[in-house]
């Protein structure tokens, strides 16, 4: 399978796709989520060199790469959704960042881009993009072509997925063992009843499929303790959460965060 096909291979069913696109259309993602996670704010800055490149794989209208203008030398964000697209170009505008790539929704983009700039330092693939496939062999293949996009050995992938332990226990309940964490979940957007299929994970799950990728697991920790619609809304719950996540064992926490090295 080449390259091409392999991208296409990862992206969301076409109902995903359509889901998303009404979510960021009706407003509804900003007001549940205006804010990055303070935590994983701070993870980011870690990993990312002064001036290095980053590509935002799943970027969504730009909440967490935005903030990156000025710090970053080169960064990309890619996302098939055409709505969030031009959310994140219209802000990028907005805040004079000229030289934000915003790639997609074709996977040429993102292919040129890597050919023309190289390989970059931090890829991230924040809060839930990769358990939006439901697929197992498209989750694997996104995360292949992750490792594709970042610089041998010192390039790094920043992940967070939705905690099984925590998240969605009657829908699990539903579902069955035999789903084994995949689950569908229904919104109300706009008075439209919107669903969307999202994989659950525990620790071990997260760290089958980055080793299945070719990536070796560098730490994973919880993303939060406390709920992230919680935490982006409310100032001082983004920073008790910070304190409170420090202590917090991963198959504890709301999300499941890692560094994987390529």
């Amino acid at each position: 399978m080449g390259q091409h096909e392999e991208i296409r291979a990862a992206a969301p069913q076409d109902l995903t796709t359509r889901s998303y696109l009404l979510y960021f259309q009706s407003g509804h993602y900003d007001r549940r989520y205006p804010n990055p996670n303070l935590s994983t704010w701070r993870r980011m800055l870690a990993l990312l060199p002064p001036g290095g490149h980053v590509i935002d794989f799943g970027c969504g209208n730009g909440r967490y790469l935005l903030r990156l203008k000025g710090r970053a030398g080169v960064a990309a964000g890619f996302d098939i959704n055409s709505a969030a697209l031009e959310m994140l170009a219209e802000r990028a505008a907005e805040i004079g960042w000229s030289d934000l790539q915003v790639l997609g929704p074709e996977v040429e983009a993102l292919e040129a881009h890597v050919r023309a700039q190289g390989r970059a330092d931090l890829v991230l693939c924040l809060f839930g993009v990769l358990a939006h496939i439901d697929d197992r062999a498209a989750r694997i293949t996104a995360l292949r072509q992750m490792h594709q996009l970042l610089k041998p050995e010192t390039g790094r992938l920043l992940i967070s997925v939705p905690n099984k332990a925590r998240r969605f226990l009657r829908e699990q309940r539903a579902a069955g063992p035999a789903a084994q964490g995949l689950i569908r979940y229904t919104r109300t957007m706009e008075g439209t009843e919107v669903t969307l299929p999202y994989q659950l994970y525990d620790p071990d799950h997260l760290r089958a499929e980055l080793s299945e990728a070719g990536f070796r697991v560098d730490s994973l920790r919880a993303e939060s303790v406390l709920p992230e619609s919680l935490l982006t809304t409310h100032a001082p719950l983004r920073w008790i959460d910070s304190l409170l996540v420090r202590f917090c064992p991963a198959r504890l926490g709301y999300g499941l965060i890692a560094v994987a090295v390529p």
